[in-house]
């Protein structure tokens, strides 16, 4: 029975990886299936699950979205942002049902090899048009990926495979390796979000290796040459030099003409400025996740002499959930968000906090969490971890 479960569990990681890659559909029907296997597992133990700190975050969410559905109950937009959110109760029963299984020493392998393959769509595409792609990057356009070409949400998979490799128990035997061309493939894909969530993922886990192990001027010595070297790959990759240009130029132009649509920090800014104006302004409203578009809009076209946003939600997470669910929701939103961190920290659990911090700071540039992607790579790290202990040495030499 233990060995069908696990294979049970393998094919439904497998698919829930493969849909991350390549196909919603196949990973809409692949999260019921591990809910309803993890529901199954853990039959037995539901009256237990109500004192585990796992289940009360991972339904939290679904719960707190509630703030923002009331006023418009049947928009059809508040039933997507609902089901993305599905993904944490999802997350947390099926880390509880692999952990049951002692099955999380198999996930992480897997989850770091789909990693590393998938890199090789955006590096094959490199070496057969790398004129064009080098072109493309000076005009701010990145590298064809999977995850239907969700630039950010795919740099978030590559970190979140990052993670997995500084896990101490990870039983995968070429996991330094697997470390340095994930590095390299996040500085290489040039998506500046990632490269943020990578910097706090390997500042933070540095930080907490010279507190807790032995050889800390070994350690210093190794993050200082991986410093040196990231500063001098972001320099002469063509990739990375050429969006850091197109940053500084993107910043310039909108700084000394304002809003132009061609330029995508100048739009992020522009309609994160918008919907601040509208916050300022109905400082008390609540209008609701479905009539934020439109609100939106309006702010934006007062600001910039009637011009209409290409998008309909603001660049923060912290600025949708104030404009939808007034700032109360916005604290309890917040008080969600970061209650791993709080808990990693009492619970000496590193990785919590760390992924915590990495995902906030990707939400302060993208509603991140409002895509199924984007939840999914949040919750499914978080929850494979929740449960970590210190067996061995943190010290990743």
């Amino acid at each position: 029975m233990q060995e069908k479960g696990k294979n049970i569990l393998l094919s439904l990681t497998a698919l829930l990886l493969g849909g991350l890659l390549w196909s919603r559909a196949v990973l809409s029907i692949t999260t019921a299936l591990w809910l309803l296997y993890a529901v199954y597992l853990l039959r037995k133990s539901i009256p237990s699950l109500v004192k585990e700190p796992l289940v009360w975050w991972s339904f939290a969410p679904v719960l707190l979205l509630v703030l923002g559905i009331y006023q418009q109950p049947l928009a059809a937009a508040n039933h997507r942002l609902w089901m993305n959110y599905c993904a944490y109760p999802v997350a947390g029963l099926g880390a509880l049902a692999v952990s049951k299984m002692n099955f999380t020493k198999s996930f992480v392998p897997l989850w770091i090899h789909a990693a590393l393959l998938a890199m090789l769509y955006p590096l094959g595409w490199f070496v057969l048009h790398s004129a064009e792609v080098i072109a493309q990057y000076g005009s701010g356009q990145s590298l064809p990926v999977f995850m239907n070409n969700d630039h950010l949400r795919f740099g978030m998979f590559i970190c979140s495979a990052l993670l997995f490799c500084l896990l101490p128990e990870n039983p995968l035997q070429y996991k330094k390796t697997a470390f340095i061309l994930l590095t390299g493939s996040v500085l290489f894909l040039s998506v500046r979000t990632a490269w943020v969530m990578a910097f706090i993922l390997l500042g933070g886990f540095s930080l907490y290796s010279l507190k807790s192990a032995s050889g800390k001027t070994r350690i210093l010595l190794r993050t200082a040459a991986l410093v040196i070297l990231t500063a001098a790959a972001l320099w002469f990759l063509p990739t990375a030099n050429q969006k850091i240009r197109y940053s500084i130029y993107d910043w310039e132009q909108f700084n000394s003409r304002g809003y132009d649509s061609t330029y995508s920090d100048g739009v992020r800014r522009a309609v994160n400025t918008a919907a601040w104006q509208y916050i300022q302004s109905n400082e008390h409203a609540a209008v609701g996740w479905a009539a934020v578009p439109t609100e939106l809009q309006q702010q934006f076209a007062l600001l910039y002499n009637g011009t209409i946003p290409p998008f309909g939600w603001p660049f923060n997470q912290w600025l949708f959930w104030w404009m939808g669910s007034g700032w109360w929701g916005m604290l309890l939103f917040t008080g969600w968000l970061f209650f791993p961190a709080y808990y990693g920290w009492k619970k000496r659990n590193p990785f919590l906090v760390i992924w915590t911090l990495a995902i906030a700071a990707s939400c302060l540039v993208e509603c991140n969490l409002n895509y199924q992607f984007g939840a999914l790579l949040h919750a499914w790290p978080l929850a494979l971890l929740w449960h970590y202990r210190k067996q061995a040495p943190t010290d990743f030499t």
